[in-house]
């Protein structure tokens, strides 16, 4: 005779055993990434001697080799696999973030550092997208400041070509001669003006705060509030330009990509208005606090054998 045995007690215990395994795995990884990791730093220290130096002054320092850590870092906290590797010391069988695949890398430094969406980050999404981790840029160990594998134009250069051709022509910021990086415009904490060369907080007053204003009668073109919204891009090219001042375009011809001549000036005095480079007689272009129409109260002594101080009447006005 057949013993009756309920189907769902086999399917309980399997389903105990299963969770029982889970939590043993649990407690095997936290175990490896806890404040008292099961490998310790001599050990690893014992084969690699004096990697612990270059981690010396930093905020990755191992808490071992202080008096009062701030932070638990041990070698097993970016190197997982350390049981494994102290059995068989094969580079196979532990993780290096520095040669590691991206989503690996990822993992490991988002255990401490926020992810970057977080800290409004402009730079991390589209770096990572590019299949780059953050080991393609940084290395913890090189002691560089920042962390960063190198900060130099041709860096930077190896993925942006286009930035970095434009640094070669006539008029530049002096990035090829390293007084200042990409860095010091592109910040990709979340930390200055995202927006670059507009705004209050454009990045470009950084080194150019004379022509931040405000002014009383401001160019539109300098403004976030231009209808092209572009600010100081709108005539500079920051990456470098054939014209002087890394002017878009050259002389006049910037400035009548948005205004025409005026009539008057090709009209009265035989055109004589027309003559001059706009910006000979528009000097305050970046604003002015006397003229709505931007131009200098010495407008005669600025020209040299031109007109007189009365030109254009009511200038001094």
């Amino acid at each position: 005779m057949r013993t009756y045995q309920d189907p769902i007690r086999p399917a309980t215990h399997l389903i105990v055993a299963f969770f029982i395994a889970i939590g043993f795995t649990v407690l095997a990884v936290g175990a490896e990434h806890s404040g008292a990791p099961p490998v310790d730093d001599e050990t690893c220290l014992g084969c690699h001697e004096g990697v612990d130096a270059t981690l010396s002054g930093s905020p990755h320092a191992l808490s071992s080799k202080l008096a009062k850590p701030a932070v638990v870092v041990a070698c097993v906290s970016c190197h997982w696999g350390a049981d494994a590797h102290i059995e068989d010391p094969s580079p196979s069988n532990i993780t290096n973030p520095g040669k590691a695949d991206t989503k690996t890398v990822t993992a490991a430094c988002e255990k401490c550092h926020v992810a970057h969406q977080e800290l409004d980050n402009i730079g991390f999404d589209p770096h990572l997208g590019k299949d780059l981790s953050c080991a393609s840029c940084h290395s913890v160990h090189k002691g560089n400041e920042g962390l960063l594998l190198d900060r130099n134009l041709d860096f930077c250069g190896q993925c942006h070509v286009g930035p970095t051709a434009g640094f070669r022509r006539r008029s530049t910021h002096p990035v090829a001669e390293a007084n200042v990086t990409c860095l010091s415009c592109h910040d990709f904490t979340g930390g200055k003006e995202p927006t670059f060369g507009h705004g209050p907080s454009a990045n470009c007053y950084q080194c150019h705060p004379e022509q931040s204003g405000p002014y009383v009668f401001e160019h539109e073109a300098t403004s976030s509030f231009s209808p092209e919204g572009d600010g100081c891009t709108a005539c500079h090219s920051p990456h470098g330009s054939a014209n002087d001042r890394l002017l878009t375009q050259p002389g006049s011809l910037l400035c009548q990509q948005c205004h025409g001549t005026p009539p008057l000036h090709q009209t009265f005095h035989g055109g004589l208005g027309s003559q001059y480079p706009c910006m000979d007689c528009h000097t305050d272009i970046h604003g002015s606090n006397d003229n709505i129409n931007l131009l200098d109260a010495n407008l005669g002594s600025r020209i040299s054998g031109g007109p007189p101080s009365c030109y254009c009447h009511g200038v001094d006005d």
